[in-house]
């Protein structure tokens, strides 16, 4: 490889590590920040008295989705500027799976803007006051904003899957992290839609976290 063609090399490896890098600590933070305020112990009544107390709390993690879905799809370029020549067919495929995360995040986010801001009009009526319709419609936009993550999640769960399958084209693609991503990605998409709350999936998605800063400090540090 040519001096100048391994610098562009390197700083396209190094700037997809940085990238890659923060919107997987963006995930993390939107999960950590994430607000669920449906109960199984409560009414519905209780549930949105509840929402309509933690407002900001509720506005924090929809931000924080936002910023997740930005990130996800500012990295899919890099990936493909990267992999693109290295791969034929599996880097376009990951880098769909990148855009239905990205897409999934959004429309999490939108809902959530739309929930905040009917709440917040209920709350200034009076939301003790709410009719049973008005209840239904904000407890439906929250089951729609959980949908989004999920279908959001999947899709990162899918594209981790792929990043993981990278190790049978690459052989400098760190093994840990092939590991980590191939067995994480399928079992967070499961407990997805079986079980969100279980600590299996708790497991899966720190697993998909250290494979992909392992992947991201390789990619810095010595490249592919």
């Amino acid at each position: 490889m040519q001096p100048q063609s391994h610098k562009k090399q390197r700083r396209r490896e190094v700037w997809l590590g940085l990238i890659t890098l923060l919107a997987a600590f963006s995930y993390v933070a939107s999960l950590l920040l994430d607000f669920n305020f449906v109960s199984p112990y409560a009414t519905l009544q209780e549930d949105l008295v509840y929402l309509s107390n933690h407002l900001q709390n509720h506005q924090i993690s929809v931000w924080a989705w936002l910023i997740t879905a930005f990130m996800t799809f500012v990295a899919i370029p890099f990936y493909l500027l990267l992999f693109h020549r290295r791969i034929k067919v599996l880097p376009y495929l990951n880098a769909l799976m990148l855009l239905g995360a990205s897409v999934g995040f959004l429309m999490m986010g939108l809902t959530g803007l739309g929930l905040f801001h009917d709440l917040t009009a209920a709350v200034q009526k009076g939301i003790e006051l709410a009719d049973e319709q008005t209840r239904l419609d904000l407890l439906s936009m929250f089951n729609d904003e959980q949908f989004y993550r999920r279908v959001g999640s999947s899709f990162l769960g899918t594209f981790v899957f792929g990043l993981g399958l990278t190790k049978f084209w690459l052989r400098r693609y760190p093994l840990v992290s092939s590991i980590l991503l191939f067995l994480s990605g399928p079992t967070m998409i499961y407990f997805n839609w079986t079980d969100p709350e279980h600590i299996i999936r708790t497991a899966a998605m720190a697993g998909i976290v250290i494979g992909m800063t392992i992947f991201c400090v390789r990619l810095i540090n010595k490249g592919m």
